[in-house]
């Protein structure tokens, strides 16, 4: 079997965006539960610790892999101008922006400063899914060319 330098980029790529994305599915749901949890409990206190843990540990490096291994593919491919990509790259910085969101209300929350109810984080919930739909549909499909 020969592993390709293409296929080692594809490989890493895929892994760090399937664990990049598992954080940014559940961290909103850590957040709808962690605003219902009174403030001096033990149990806000591990949500604290859970969320902190998944960015530190898994979002943020996931993140920063993701767009690393993405970029060497471009690169490799030399696909600059391919307007599915572009879109995707538009996308994927929107979910990068949404990331930083994320860790800014992770540090609010440490803070004792959340300012959203149950309801929001419920609601923001939706919104990698539905990012990550479109990205993946995009790849897939390759529209516009």
């Amino acid at each position: 079997m020969e592993i390709s330098y293409y296929n080692l980029l594809k490989f890493f790529h895929i892994i760090f965006v399937t664990t990049w994305m598992a954080g940014l599915f559940y961290i909103p749901r850590l957040f709808v539960y962690h605003s219902k949890a009174k403030k001096n409990s033990s149990e806000y206190q591990t949500f604290i610790i859970m969320e902190n843990k998944l960015m530190k540990f898994i979002m943020i490096p996931s993140l920063l892999f993701s767009w690393l291994f993405g970029t060497l593919l471009v690169i490799h491919l030399q696909a600059y101008d391919e307007k599915w990509l572009i879109l995707k790259f538009l996308l994927v910085s929107v979910i990068t922006i949404f990331h930083m969101y994320c860790a800014r209300i992770r540090k609010n929350f440490e803070l004792y400063k959340n300012l959203n109810s149950e309801k929001f984080y419920r609601l923001i919930n939706e919104i990698p899914t539905l990012l990550f739909v479109v990205i993946i549909f995009l790849v897939v499909f390759k529209p516009f060319n």
